[in-house]
C-alpha cells in the first residue's frame, strides 16, 4: 500500500469535488437569468441544462478511470477508499437529476408568471361582430368560444406561456 497513492486519491477526489461545486454554482446563476429572459423558447434552456449534465457527467466519468490507475498501488486493504470514489459519483449523478427537476420548476414558476400576465392583457373580441366575448373555460388549449350577441364561433388560442406552462405543469397520478 503506498500513502503517496492514496493521497492522490483523496487530493483527486477533492478537485472534482471542487470543480462539482463550481459547475453548479456557475449553472444556477446562469440558468436564472436565461429563465428569466428566454422561457419562452426552450431550445435556449434545454441547451444550457444538457451543457450543465455533460459537464457533470464528465466529471463522474473521471473518476473509475482514476480509481484504476492507483488500484494497484492501494492494493485490496484499502478498498473502502474506492468506495469514495463512488459515493461522490452517486452524489453527482443525484445532483444532475435535481438540477434538472429545479430547472423545470423554475421554468414553470416564470411561465405562470408571464401566463398570468398575458392572460390579463387578452381582450377577446367576435370576429364577426367585435363584441367581447367570454374567457373560454379552458384557457391552455385551443377553445371555440360562441359569441353571445351574433352567435359566431370564434377560435381562441392560448398565448405561448399558458400553453407552454401547461405542457410543463406535472400530470396528476392516477
Amino acid at each position: 500500500m503506498s500513502n503517496e497513492a492514496v493521497q492522490r486519491w483523496k487530493t483527486f477526489l477533492e478537485k472534482v469535488r471542487t470543480r462539482f461545486g463550481e459547475v453548479m454554482a456557475e449553472a444556477d446563476a446562469g440558468l436564472d437569468e436565461l429563465i428569466a429572459t428566454e422561457v419562452i423558447d426552450p431550445g435556449p434552456v434545454a441547451a444550457a441544462t444538457n451543457e450543465v449534465k455533460g459537464r457533470l457527467f464528465g466529471l463522474r466519468d473521471k473518476i473509475d478511470p482514476a480509481w484504476k490507475k492507483l488500484e494497484a498501488e492501494i492494493g485490496e486493504a484499502q478498498r473502502d477508499l474506492e468506495d469514495l470514489g463512488r459515493e461522490l459519483e452517486t452524489e453527482i449523478l443525484r445532483a444532475a437529476d435535481e438540477f434538472d427537476d429545479a430547472v423545470r420548476k423554475k421554468q414553470l414558476a416564470r411561465l405562470e408568471e408571464l401566463a398570468k400576465e398575458e392572460l390579463a392583457a387578452r381582450d377577446l373580441k367576435c370576429t364577426r361582430c367585435g363584441a367581447k366575448l367570454p374567457e373560454p373555460a379552458v384557457q391552455h388549449r385551443t377553445e371555440n368560444v360562441t359569441c353571445t350577441h351574433c352567435q359566431a364561433v370564434n377560435t381562441v388560442r392560448p398565448g405561448p406561456a399558458m400553453a407552454m406552462a401547461a405542457a410543463l405543469r406535472p400530470r396528476p397520478k392516477k
